[in-house]
């Protein structure tokens, strides 16, 4: 694999690196082009985007082993229910909720906590079915609507993604830098360009991991064409689910100090654990400056509204710094400080600069 959307890396002077790539192909496509395209897609999608991607979902939804969907259903159920009854008093919920549905609840749990155990399934995995249902249906989409518009988002989001990156690739350059980072959720490559504008510069200092088959199958379609000239190694992604996947084999040796920078850049909160997945990425950060960057453009407000939108596909929103402050006392095997506190839900910070917080490995 290999290249970055054909982006050039440059050295000091200026100078294309072997490993660079080709000229730039993350331009806004011309009208004509766009028309095109957007064409092509609802075609793919059956004439509405929207319609052909719940469809597709409901298709891989009804391609699971029978008791795999039965359980994902009663988990959707379940999960969706507890949403609604958390925010209310216990007065409102015997007042608002008739009790045959409080019973049918607890049946529903009941049956799904069988077959999980006679399955031998967890929450986590339930939690996968409905993500990667839901990303490989709308891969196809968002990685065509990207390429429609250059792959940029507007402006202001824009920056925030750049900032968010620009961290991660400094510590490529600091003292005691292995040259490797790894975009946790990385879809289909959609940061991809802003890393390299912020200067990571060789194709085989990036690891991008995804649940989705689908996203990475894009992604490689769009960055997976150029190689370091001087290793011969480039771009890897991979389709795995994070909290399983074996990272070892991007290291050297027995050496945990595996990347430079992990980034989870719109990602955190579609995962089923939060704790295991800041656990996970910190056990492969390397010491003594490694960078755990957490971004998502739009913020936190605009989590927590994807949370109350679709508690199955968001369980949560993102932690505050204060619970992150907490967390960090918590788990102090974790070894990482606080550099970049996020902004809280509301505030006039998530409203003008998103959701960013910044940790360092010691």
């Amino acid at each position: 694999f290999g290249g970055f959307g054909g982006v050039s890396s440059k050295d000091k002077k200026g100078k294309k690196k072997k490993g660079g790539g080709q000229s730039s192909t993350n331009k806004k496509m011309t009208p004509q082009n766009a028309k095109k395209a957007k064409q092509q897609l609802l075609e793919r999608y059956g004439g509405d985007l929207n319609i052909g991607t719940q469809e597709r979902i409901e298709k891989h939804l009804n391609s699971l082993e029978p008791h795999l969907k039965e359980a994902a259903e009663l988990y959707k159920t379940t999960t969706q229910f507890d949403a609604l009854i958390a925010p209310m008093t216990p007065a409102d919920r015997n007042r608002l909720i008739p009790p045959v549905q409080f019973e049918m609840a607890a049946s529903d749990n009941a049956k799904l906590q069988t077959l999980m155990e006679e399955y031998k399934l967890t929450e986590i995995d339930l939690h996968n079915v409905f993500q990667q249902a839901t990303w490989d249906a709308s891969a196809d989409a968002k990685a065509t609507q990207a390429d429609i518009v250059g792959g940029q988002m507007k402006p202001e989001l824009q920056q925030r993604i750049d900032k968010a990156c620009s961290f991660v690739v400094d510590a490529t350059k600091t003292e005691g830098a292995v040259g490797k980072i790894l975009d946790v959720g990385c879809g289909h490559g959609s940061i991809v360009k802003s890393l390299v504008d912020a200067g990571l510069e060789e194709p085989d200092m990036y690891v991008g991991l995804d649940l989705s088959s689908e996203m990475i199958k894009n992604a490689v379609d769009r960055y997976g064409s150029a190689r370091n000239g001087r290793t011969g190694k480039g771009r890897v992604f991979v389709a795995d689910d994070f909290l399983a996947h074996d990272f070892s084999v991007y290291g050297n040796g027995d050496s945990n100090d595996i990347f430079d920078g992990v980034i989870f850049c719109s990602a955190l909160h579609d995962l089923p654990d939060m704790i295991g997945s800041i656990t996970k990425a910190a056990s492969v950060l390397r010491s003594s400056g490694g960078k755990l960057v957490v971004v998502h453009a739009q913020g936190a407000q605009h989590v927590l509204g994807q949370n109350q939108a679709n508690p199955v596909m968001v369980s949560r929103g993102l932690p505050t710094a204060k619970e992150w402050s907490e967390m960090l006392a918590e788990h102090p095997e974790w070894g990482l400080t606080l550099e970049h506190e996020p902004a809280d839900p509301r505030s006039d910070g998530d409203l003008k600069c998103g959701y960013l917080t910044v940790l360092s490995k010691i």
